[in-house]
């Protein structure tokens, strides 16, 4: 007997998961039966306990079999080309950033499954798009994004009567005043995440892009980059501490947690952290907007999205969870405190779990029309995830911040090393 279709498996269910969920009559054929899931340890880990709970409430309502496997985060690039060079391995796989477009032949295509989730939930955002939309076709299901805020000391502002910045250049005026205070401004200038995740928004925001909107022509080499490139100078000298140049993902993070940060721009898990830890400290950090620059206010959405693998033995099955997990968003959503936020436009409207009731919080429902990811004003191509994974500006702001070169010659080291990339794919 031949494979089932998932229009086949759709209509022997009553319409998909909500024709199980009403009927209680799970799928008969065995290859229906169970499904695998391969996904990252999530930072907040409430989320991962949230996961198994859908899981046992999908195999209850389903009677599918569903087998979660973890994995860290760093290790998910070697899992994934291990599994697609012996063509075996999970039926569905959490994918971050660029992964759909670099996986693209071996996922099967959703895009009808992301037109029935538009028409329900509205439609996905542009961030999401960038991500899994791979050259006109959905790769992958986006699920959810975090976002890179502004966390800061509320009761060091109002001792020195600073304003809470709204723009990048007001970030500078209150830095040098935290810097004064022994409450220094945290942003990373180091081969870190954190670093590329903050730099490319502020070139955004000035109005500047590392590749034009095809994709394919390097747009380094302009004022605005020249702009960003000196704001971090003035920004390391007069704000910050020379140790941000050594920094990892955790560093600004873990000086806020220490009292020592005035203002860092990180996701919302720093000012989480603290809350469980030392509630007094929690106290006294608020929340912000992402700055803007004189061209737009721009933000960094690292996006992850679900992919089918065309290897899956059970690909209708893992449809049929994926549907569930988008069903069961706000619950998700609830479980991870706020970190992962919502990517389809009903769900990104307020009032939103958590963000909404929590008044420090209440200020980022905004922020999803802000997001956007590497590779904007085009596709998150892998060209583009590769200079975002080489740290090609981070190295040049750290260079030029510590006077190993001049301007002319930063922006051309970085133009040629951007080139160099795309010229590669």
């Amino acid at each position: 007997m031949g494979p089932v279709t998932r229009r086949q498996f759709l209509t022997t269910t009553g319409a998909g998961l909500a024709g199980i969920l009403a009927t209680r009559v799970p799928p008969a054929r065995g290859q229906q039966r169970e499904i695998s899931y391969l996904c990252w340890n999530n930072f907040a880990p409430a989320s991962d306990k949230k996961l198994a709970e859908i899981g046992q409430r999908f195999t209850k309502d389903t009677g599918i079999k569903l087998r979660i496997d973890h994995i860290a985060a760093p290790q998910q690039a070697a899992k994934y080309a291990s599994e697609v060079q012996s063509q075996a391995g999970h039926d569905l796989v959490e994918m971050r950033m660029h992964f759909p477009w670099l996986y693209e032949p071996q996922l099967v295509d959703v895009s009808d499954m992301v037109a029935e989730l538009a028409k329900k939930c509205g439609q996905p955002l542009a961030s999401a798009e960038e991500t899994a939309k791979v050259k006109g076709v959905w790769r992958a299901v986006p699920q959810y994004h975090t976002f890179f805020v502004g966390c800061y000391r509320e009761d060091l502002f109002k001792k020195a009567s600073l304003k809470v910045p709204d723009t990048w250049e007001d970030l500078y005026t209150v830095g040098k005043e935290l810097k004064k205070m022994g409450n220094p401004v945290g942003i990373p200038v180091s081969q870190d995440y954190v670093s590329s995740s903050t730099a490319s928004p502020i070139l955004w925001s000035l109005g500047g892009m590392e590749v034009d909107k095809d994709g394919k022509t390097v747009r380094i080499n302009a004022p605005a980059t020249e702009q960003m490139i000196e704001w971090y100078r003035k920004m390391y000298r007069d704000c910050m501490e020379p140790e941000v140049l050594s920094w990892t993902d955790a560093s600004n993070n873990t000086t806020l947690n220490a009292g020592k940060s005035g203002w860092i721009h990180n996701p919302i898990s720093a000012y989480r952290t603290i809350e469980g830890s030392n509630k007094e400290l929690a106290d006294k950090i608020f929340v912000q907007l992402s700055p803007k620059g004189p061209a737009a206010r721009r933000s960094f959405a690292n996006c992850r999205a679900y992919g089918v693998t065309k290897f899956s033995k059970n690909a209708d099955g893992a449809k049929a969870f994926l549907e569930a997990l988008v069903d069961s968003y706000r619950d998700g959503a609830r479980a991870s405190t706020g970190y992962n936020m919502p990517f389809l436009k009903n769900f990104a409207k307020p009032p939103f779990p958590i963000i909404s009731e929590d008044p420090k919080l209440k200020p980022l429902e905004q922020d999803a029309e802000y997001h956007f990811t590497t590779g904007y004003p085009g596709p998150l191509t892998p060209a583009a995830d590769e200079v975002y994974q080489q740290f090609v500006m981070v190295d040049a702001l750290a260079q030029f911040a510590t006077d190993k070169m001049d301007l002319e010659q930063t922006v051309k080291w970085a133009e040629d090393k951007i080139k160099a990339i795309y010229a590669k794919f």
